[in-house]
Formats: C-alpha cells, structure tokens, sequence
C-alpha cells in the first residue's frame, strides 16, 4: 500500500507519542515497584498502561491501515490509566477514615494535560472540544470536588498544585481548542487557495488539459527516469484555420474542447496529455506496447472523427508517433514526433505516422 507523505508523517508522529507514553508507563511502573508499601492499584494500572501501550506500539508498526483504530484505543487506554486512579483515591479518601487524596494520590495530574495536547494533535476538529471536555470531566472532578470540599488539604501545596493543574491551567488549554480549529481552518483554506493557483498555472484555461509550460516539466522528469516504452504523439487538428475562419473563434473553441474531452476519455491518469499550443496536442503514453504508441494514437484519431461536430460536421486530426530511445534527450524526441507528425499531414492528414 502507498502511504502518502502527509500519512507517513502522522503516522510516524503517532509511533513516537505511542512510544513516549509506553516509556513514560513504564517508568511510573517501576518507581511504583521501589516503594515501601505500593499500592497494588498503582502497580496494575501502571504495569497495564505499559503493556497496553506498547502492544498499540507494535499494532501501528505492522499495521499502518489500523492508525484510527489505534488512536482511539490509546485514547481510551490512557484516559482509564487516568480515571480509574482519579475515583478510586477521591472515593477512598472520602470513606476511609484518616485517608487523605494528596498523601496518596499517584503525581499524574499533570498528565491530563499530555492526554487533551495529544488529542488536539490526532482527534479530528469537530470531536475535538467534546472529547477533551469530557475527558476532563471525567478525570477531574472527582479530585476537584473533594479538594474544594476538604480546605485542610487544599491548604496543603501539593493540594493547591492539583487544584490549579486541573482548574484553570487544564480549563485554559481547553479554550485555546477554538482557536485551534480556526487555525486549522485557515491552514486548509490556504492550501486550498494555492492548489487553485498551481492548477490556474498549470492548466490550459480553455481544454482543462496541460498547458505547455506544466507539459514540459512534467516530460522533462519523466524523461530524467525513462522507460524503454514510452511513447510521444503528437497531434494537430487538420484545416482548423478554416473552422475558425468560416465559423468564427468560439466555435473553433469548442471543437478544441470537444477534441480534448474525446481524447482525454482514452487515455489513462498516468499518461500526459497537454494542450501544445493552438490546435496541437502532446500526448505522452507511459509504457506502451510493442507497436510504440501507433494503436493508442489511431484509437485517439478514430474518436476525433467518430462523430461530427455542429456545425462544423466531421473534424479529423493527424499524429506523429516516437517511441523512446535510450540515445534521446527531450529535445530529439520531439523532433522525430514533430517530423511524423509533418509526415501525416503530406500523406494526406487524418492519419498516423510514426518517427
């Protein structure tokens, strides 16, 4: 499967927030384990939050597909590794007598943060602030209530440090979620806003197809790595002059746009096919077959002339064909190109030739 440079990044941008939040785990684990008397809820969950961690690590790394999948299961995982400590300590010290939240609450808060930052990375805008918003709900009031409903330990200044990281500083990084999206949204209109000017530049304003310019840097690298099979046609319309002079511009105009649709209907999305300036035509045909192009240039020539253009009737066209040569440079396949094409027109037009 071909992974898309934008796809690989965020993907190898999850593989490393995976593998920072497995080590990070795995440490707590272990400075769980040196204490006097753990408590086996912090050794479960710690050691479980590793191990979940690192299997969602090794998933991503063979299973590049599975990266949404992925997401949200650390998301879940890591917002129970948050949770499920959060309730357990604020319900216990509230119904055990002589227990206390700050004495024995593991030092994760500060890791609500981590969680909604990397939300903001990898959740899509629109369940973003609902996501994150209940993810602290969830992990915070609990710890909130209780230390606003016991002033002895918000007294305390590792009770004051929860109260602020999960208040105002975790309430604040919410916030900027808004403006996150509208950044995102600004970003998006920009790119969109270039894409549009590439294809202005690049893009013949009358057929829709190549403009010469586009035509030629996208030759010049194709022919920087060749195949043996390519091929080059090109192609003018016969007598044009006269639909324009017997007809008038607009109607020579769309029998260029009627000749561009015919074609571009034949050919493939890896061929080139570009507008080469007035009524002539440049096709470039990635991997033909054995007859060097000759069948793709008289299946473009019958489809010119299978139907007649109002008012003009019957439009024709004549193509020069040049296969690939290891000896060619850009410029000496043009000119068999060109020379065939020459080569039909004294022939008698509406036919092909080959250089």
């Amino acid at each position: 499967m071909i992974i898309n440079p934008h796809e690989r990044f965020f993907r190898r941008t999850a593989l490393v927030t995976l593998l920072g939040m497995a080590v990070c785990a795995t440490i707590a684990a272990l400075l769980h384990g040196r204490q006097a008397a753990p408590q086996p809820i912090d050794l479960i969950m710690s050691y479980g939050l590793a191990i979940a961690l690192f299997a969602l690590f090794g998933l991503l790394w063979l299973r590049p597909d599975s990266i949404s999948r992925v997401i949200w299961l650390t998301f879940l995982v890591v917002l129970s590794g948050l949770a499920v400590p959060a309730w357990f300590y604020s319900v216990r010290a509230w119904r055990v007598p002589g227990a206390t939240l700050i004495g024995s609450f593991p030092p994760i808060t500060a890791a609500l943060l981590g969680l909604i930052l990397a939300l903001i990375v990898f959740i899509r805008p629109r369940r973003l602030l609902l996501v994150a918003t209940a993810s602290w709900l969830l992990v915070a009031s609990p710890i909130l209530a209780y230390l606003l409903t016991h002033p002895i330990e918000l007294a305390d200044m590792r009770g004051q440090e929860m109260l602020v990281t999960l208040g105002p500083i975790t309430i604040l990084v919410l916030f900027y979620i808004p403006f996150q999206r509208g950044i995102e949204s600004w970003v998006d209109s920009l790119q969109s806003e270039r894409a549009r000017m590439q294809a202005l530049a690049e893009r013949d304003g009358l057929t829709g197809l190549y403009n010469r310019r586009a035509g030629e840097n996208l030759l010049v690298n194709l022919v920087a790595a060749p195949d043996a099979s390519d091929a080059l046609i090109l192609f003018d319309i016969d007598h044009f002059k006269r639909v324009n002079d017997s007809h008038g511009h607009a109607v020579g105009d769309e029998v260029l746009r009627q000749v561009a649709r015919r074609c571009e209907s034949l050919l493939r999305h890896e061929d080139v096919f570009a507008r080469w300036g007035g009524e002539e035509f440049l096709v470039m045909v990635r991997g033909a077959r054995e007859d060097g192009g000759a069948h793709v240039a008289e299946s473009l020539r019958a489809a010119i002339s299978s139907l007649p253009i109002e008012p003009v009737g019957i439009v024709t066209a004549s193509f020069g064909v040049a296969s690939f040569r290891p000896s060619d440079s850009l410029e000496s396949w043009l000119e068999r190109s060109d020379t065939a094409l020459y080569a039909a027109k004294a022939a008698g037009r509406d036919r092909v030739a080959r250089g």
